[in-house]
Parts: C-alpha cells; sequence; structure tokens
C-alpha cells in the first residue's frame, strides 16, 4: 500500500484557520475512500473542530481514522497535539507532543516548530517545551529546538 499524506497542506489551512477549507478537504478525502484517504479526511474533519472548539469531536475523529498500521504511533501523537493546540489546550497539547518526540532519532520539524508555538502561547510551560525538546532528535537539533523555544514569543 502506497502512502499518501495531505498533511503539510491541511496543517497550513488549519494554521491560517481556514475551517470552511478543512471541511471542504475532508468532504473530498472521504467521498467515496475506500480507506487510504480515511486518516487524512478525518484529520482535516479534526482540525476543522478544534478550531471550532469541539475538542472531544475532533479528537474522535483522529482516532475514527486510525488503521492497524497507520498513523505510526509518533505521528498520532503529533495530530493529537496539534488538534489539543489548535483548540487551545496548550498544556496536554505538549503531553501529545512529548510523546511525539521523546526517543525520536530525528524530529520533525514542524512538530518542533509547534513545541515553541506552545511555549509562546503559554509561557509558564516554556521549561517543559525546552525539556521536551531536549528528549528528542539529534544533539543539534535539542540544541537548536531547545533555543528556539526558549526565545519564543507570541
Amino acid at each position: 500500500m502506497v502512502r499518501v499524506s495531505f498533511g503539510d497542506e491541511t496543517w497550513r489551512l488549519a494554521s491560517l484557520g481556514d475551517v470552511a477549507a478543512l471541511h471542504r478537504v475532508a468532504d473530498l478525502l472521504l467521498d467515496g475512500d475506500s480507506g487510504d484517504l480515511a486518516y487524512d479526511g478525518q484529520r482535516a474533519r479534526a482540525f476543522a473542530l478544534a478550531l471550532e472548539g469541539r475538542l472531544d469531536d475532533a479528537l474522535a475523529r483522529l482516532d475514527d481514522g486510525r488503521t492497524d498500521d497507520w498513523p505510526f504511533p509518533a505521528i498520532l501523537a503529533a495530530d493529537i497535539g496539534r488538534v489539543r493546540f489548535l483548540a487551545g489546550d496548550y498544556e496536554r497539547s505538549l503531553d501529545a507532543l512529548a510523546s511525539a518526540v521523546r526517543g525520536a532519532e530525528r524530529v520533525d520539524p514542524a512538530v518542533a516548530d509547534l513545541v515553541s508555538d506552545v511555549a509562546a502561547r503559554e509561557p509558564r510551560l516554556r521549561r517543559r517545551a525546552i525539556k521536551v525538546l531536549l528528549a528528542g532528535g539529534s544533539s543539534w537539533q535539542r540544541l537548536r529546538n531547545a533555543a528556539a523555544a526558549a526565545a519564543s514569543r507570541d
């Protein structure tokens, strides 16, 4: 099975707060889908619901899109962190992102950026965000990401 991911574009729309576009993307990906795009469609819907303040529904959508082999646990943890971030649940977003980062050989730059965004939005979490970023990635990534989180401002 070939995995196709619309993740970066979907996250870009979510970052812009474009709820209508996210619902359209979800409709397109889920319409008549045989299963290959289910997670991507549910992910887009989850982002839209989170932006609408419907956190529980958003998390349920992520769960609905899961299969036995996709997404990998770190990817799911990152998406849970994204959903919680969009809904303004910064502390629990950071908890989920910690699961995505912990022990990783390489940390996705978008995940590292989101951890810094959490620190910028909720300064009392800055120290925890730095610790999260020191828990995964190459030595260089750990240093660079932690410094970015320390310097982040909203």
